[in-house]
């Protein structure tokens, strides 16, 4: 874990015999998980990118999920749904603004050659770094996230037309594909963003078909 700055985060060296990028793979991950769980990908998505997996601030080991993590608490709420923690994800995503760049800059990466790859929770985190904080990156993927009002402004600002993967699962029974339509909706028709869709039959989870886009996807960038 380096702890330069204020949240912890694991940084995955380029694979040797590959070129090598000067832009990075900023990974957040989802609730219940860890820096480590999408580290994994990089290998498979971006082996001449240097990963930097962030860890989410919130132990959950209390809650009897050890070694588990979250960016903002989530509790059912009186409907049989799940109620978020607002001041909680805005106070992770002005931490992840500016510990990001510092991340990188400490390691000689440019934050405008990065992608931020974010997984439920942490895609939801990728679309208000993009939409709120206007961080200057290369593209944006985040895949099986939730439709949380406060993350999409309702003007849909973006500084450029920034390329935006979105994946999600149609058998999702966490985060229901639902959501992630409307995502796409509000992407192609409230910005100018470029957006790449992967629908396909897994539940809440990364499919192959998203991989496979994924990958493609960060080598044409």
């Amino acid at each position: 874990m380096d702890m330069t700055t204020t949240l912890p985060y694991v940084v995955l060296p380029p694979s040797d015999g590959v070129p090598q990028s000067d832009g990075a793979l900023v990974l957040l991950h989802g609730y219940g998980a860890n820096a480590h769980d999408l580290l994994p990908l990089r290998d498979a998505l971006a082996p001449g990118r240097t990963a930097v997996a962030f860890e989410a601030p919130i132990d959950l080991s209390p809650m009897g999920m050890p070694g588990g993590r979250a960016w903002f608490h989530l509790t059912p709420d009186p409907t049989g749904g799940i109620a978020y923690d607002t001041e909680g994800a805005l106070a992770a995503l002005r931490q992840l603004a500016r510990d990001i760049p510092t991340a990188l800059m400490d390691r000689d990466l440019e934050i405008e050659k990065s992608v931020v790859l974010g997984f439920s929770q942490g895609a939801m985190l990728g679309h208000g770094l993009l939409l709120h904080e206007h961080l200057p990156i290369q593209g944006l993927a985040a895949c099986s996230g939730r439709m949380v009002p406060e993350m999409f402004p309702s003007d849909g600002h973006m500084a450029t037309a920034i390329p935006v993967h979105l994946s999600h699962g149609s058998l999702d029974d966490l985060i229901p594909i639902t959501s992630g339509q409307a995502i796409r909706s509000f992407y192609e028709s409230d910005t100018p963003a470029h957006v790449t869709w992967v629908e396909e039959p897994v539940g809440h989870t990364i499919g192959p078909d998203a991989a496979r886009s994924l990958q493609a996807w960060i080598a044409d960038l």
